[in-house]
């Protein structure tokens, strides 16, 4: 019998409260947040870790489906990986590639 209301539904909200910070905190600081997310996923951070790649990459601002796909594949992440499971190279790889991909766009915007 489910018992709604339960201390499960409640932890549950509570995680995915936490996890919707980390993806706000991406989405307000670009790459210097994501930078920083990946580095706390990898050592103490279970929330951060438990977050798929793919959503991190889509909440930097104007990153679209695409633009996602495409710098996920050149980093040789899977899109439905995690970001605690990352090697370190793969980090600075993504990392990388997100700042180029920004730049360029906010020099074809000037």
């Amino acid at each position: 019998m489910t018992v709604y209301g339960s201390r499960h539904d409640k932890v549950s909200q509570e995680a995915s409260h936490r996890r919707a910070l980390v993806l706000s905190e991406v989405a307000t600081e670009g790459t210097p947040g994501l930078s920083r997310v990946l580095r706390r996923a990898a050592s103490i951070d279970g929330d951060a870790a438990d977050i798929q790649v793919a959503a991190l990459v889509r909440a930097l601002p104007g990153m679209g489906a695409l633009d996602c796909h495409d710098l996920l594949s050149r980093a040789h992440i899977r899109e439905a990986g995690r970001a605690g499971d990352l090697t370190p190279g793969q980090r600075v790889a993504l990392v990388e590639l997100a700042d180029r991909t920004q730049k360029l766009r906010a020099t074809q915007e000037a």
